[in-house]
């Protein structure tokens, strides 16, 4: 990259005869300070270049295809009534954003060329050249071709361009100026100099810019990715999709020296919705999840529907143990045991066939929850066992005290590839894990169980989360949050239902994983199920005049915290 002593801010035309007919003065003028302190802080030359003619329009020629018409209009009326760019008048000269410094040059014209521009930018030894101002067809495009022919590297920034046609300038930064250089955006320079580098005012009149853009006409909403784990990106992926919702610009919150990089939105604005809570009007992750999301945590609000279930803590059994092998049924089942605070599917989890096996598998410093197999397994008509995966969109409202619990009827099965056996410990026939592409009314050999189950789950789901915000293990905010989650149901053989986990952040199909040379039936199935889902929620959250109801979420009750 060019030295700072080698790069230039080029700003073409920028003179109140032209500027009275931009639409967007004030949007262009604050790119152009922002730009401008950039500029005056890395030491880059600065360049006016604008157009002056002498009284008179002398030496233009009538048959001049763009400057003609001022020659023969001041023919018939003087100076005095026609004298745009003219000389000795106001309008003519620089809008002049700063104060006059070394590094800055005044270039002025009477034709569309830039040869002088070009002659100065070569006597400073230029290698770069930002190029912003009015006219993008005209003194701007031209701009860079000159500057282009040099060998120069040109760069026009779209923010700091603008004409009396607002359509032909972005169809020109869009199809044209890419031809002749790069076009970036503000908000990449301020990344590539350091928000922080700004000084307060022209910071916050950048933020100002940005979160008043277009909203005299229409109600934009903001979304900001600050690249946090969890399904963030995918709803902004889906809120885009509305056309009121825009991005708002990130930087980076803080560094963490084991974890990396954390973001927030730019200027650390509360934004109208972002993956980051403390930034956000409406937070996508509920308070106290983590009694939730962690396996020991969840054992005191899941009550009657979880297995018997033994925790480990330190290498050492918290509360009660598992029996001895000796004991009545106590081999009879396969043993689970899992990372507490872990979600990994198959890979968090480790199977033996005795009580007496647990403790070779486990490691001091980690946290674990032990349970048995249940007990007659409802298996499909050929043998194989399988769970429910249950998905739930739990919305606490902004009072802090109010939460509407729904759970989707679009729940999906999850069927092991085997017959189940007690014997057989190996994953596949005992952790099943992978989504089956059909819906459970339809799958063949199980789909008589489907409304039985699934009141009964709704039913228990609702208990549960009733029992975690009247514990007060989920706390409401000062402002709206939710989240979709999931909850592993396996019904037995006597009509009862088994919890075994909630998943806080359940796997969801993605368009970016997706390898369409890859792609089947069954992958094609969960990419429409989980995009419908997600969008249905997000319809919820976030009401908009093209929501379509509820969807395929069943609302199951209100729930006021006492």
């Amino acid at each position: 990259m060019p030295s700072s002593q080698t790069t230039s801010l080029v700003i073409c035309d920028l003179q109140p005869d032209l500027l009275g007919s931009i639409p967007e003065k004030e949007a262009l003028l604050t790119s152009l300070k922002i730009l401008i302190e950039i500029a005056q802080k890395r030491k880059w030359l600065i360049v006016y270049s604008g157009l002056k003619f002498q009284p008179g329009y002398e030496n233009v020629s009538e048959s001049h295809k763009l400057y003609g018409a001022l020659k023969k209009l001041n023919l018939k009326l003087g100076d005095k009534a026609v004298h745009w760019f003219m000389e000795g008048y106001p309008g003519s000269e620089f809008h002049e954003l700063h104060a006059d410094d070394e590094r800055m040059r005044h270039v002025w014209r009477s034709s569309h060329c830039h040869d002088n521009l070009v002659k100065i930018l070569k006597e400073e030894k230029i290698e770069e050249a930002y190029i912003v101002g009015i006219k993008a067809s005209g003194s701007v495009q031209h701009a860079m071709q000159s500057i282009m022919d040099t060998g120069i590297i040109c760069t026009a920034i779209p923010d700091a361009i603008k004409d009396d046609d607002g359509e032909k300038c972005e169809a020109i930064l869009k199809h044209l100026l890419p031809v002749y250089g790069n076009v970036t955006p503000l908000q990449d320079i301020i990344h590539d100099f350091g928000m922080d580098e700004l000084n307060s005012d022209t910071k916050e009149m950048y933020i100002d810019s940005i979160s008043n853009h277009d909203k005299q006409e229409t109600d934009i909403l903001y979304a900001t990715d600050c690249n946090r784990r969890g399904h963030g990106a995918r709803y902004i992926e889906l809120l885009m999709q509305r056309g009121n919702w825009k991005m708002y610009p990130n930087q980076i919150w803080y560094e963490d020296f084991i974890k990396g990089e954390f973001y927030c939105p730019l200027g650390k604005k509360v934004v109208d919705f972002c993956d980051e809570p403390d930034f956000s009007k409406v937070s996508m992750y509920l308070a106290g999840r983590d009694h939730l999301d962690e396996k020991d945590k969840v054992i005191e609000i899941a009550g009657k529907y979880m297995p018997k279930t033994y925790c480990i803590e330190n290498g050492e059994w918290i509360g009660d143990m598992p029996p001895s092998d000796e004991e009545d049924g106590a081999i009879s089942a396969p043993w689970f045991i899992k990372e507490a605070d872990k979600n990994l599917g198959g890979a968090a989890i480790v199977i033996v066939a005795k009580p007496s096996e647990i403790m070779n598998h486990i490691v001091k410093d980690k946290r674990y929850v032990v349970q048995q197999h249940i007990r007659d397994p409802l298996l499909t008509d050929d043998g194989r066992k399988t769970h429910l995966k249950f998905y739930v969109l739990l919305i606490g409202e902004e009072d802090g005290t109010t939460w509407n619990l729904y759970t989707y009827k679009g729940a999906l099965l999850s069927i092991s590839p085997h017959k189940w056996s007690a014997t057989d410990l190996s994953q596949d026939t005992q952790v099943t894990i992978h989504r089956h592409p059909q819906h459970p009314a339809e799958t063949e050999g199980w789909k008589q169980h489907w409304d039985s189950v699934y009141s009964k789950c709704k039913e228990a789901t609702g208990e549960v989360i009733q029992n975690a915000i009247q514990s007060k293990k989920l706390r409401g905010r000062s402002k709206k949050q939710y989240e979709v989650f999931s909850v592993d149901w396996m019904p037995d053989a006597h009509g009862n239902i088994w919890m075994f986990e909630f998943n806080l952040s359940p796997a969801v199909a993605q368009p970016e994983f997706d390898d369409p040379t890859l792609r089947d039936s069954r992958r094609d199935y969960l990419m429409k199920h989980d995009e419908s889902m997600l969008k249905e929620a997000l319809d919820i959250v976030f009401p908009w005049e093209g929501s379509k109801g509820d969807g395929e979420w069943d609302f199951v009750k209100k729930i006021v915290a006492s």
